[in-house]
């Protein structure tokens, strides 16, 4: 059995991709229920804390993702 961090965050990823392949907004509860009845068919995850969850990875992510540009822009 997979260690359940790793599984939320497999789901987490795989949330924010699927919100993004099928442009959906995951500020928008009905767009979360939508991907949750996706990929959370057996409906184990509150949507509510899963929305805050999914806000909080891709602030995180946009955040990484500036550094690390940031750190491409300087010279050598």
């Amino acid at each position: 059995m997979k260690d359940p961090v790793s599984q939320k965050s497999e789901l987490v990823i795989d949330a924010l991709q699927y919100a993004h392949d099928h442009n959906m907004n995951i500020n928008v509860m009905d767009d979360v229920q939508k991907i949750l009845d996706v990929l959370d068919p057996d409906h184990n995850e509150n949507a509510i804390e899963f929305a805050e969850l999914l806000k909080t990875s891709d602030t995180f992510m946009s955040m990484k993702a500036r550094d690390l540009k940031s750190e491409e822009d300087l010279p050598n």
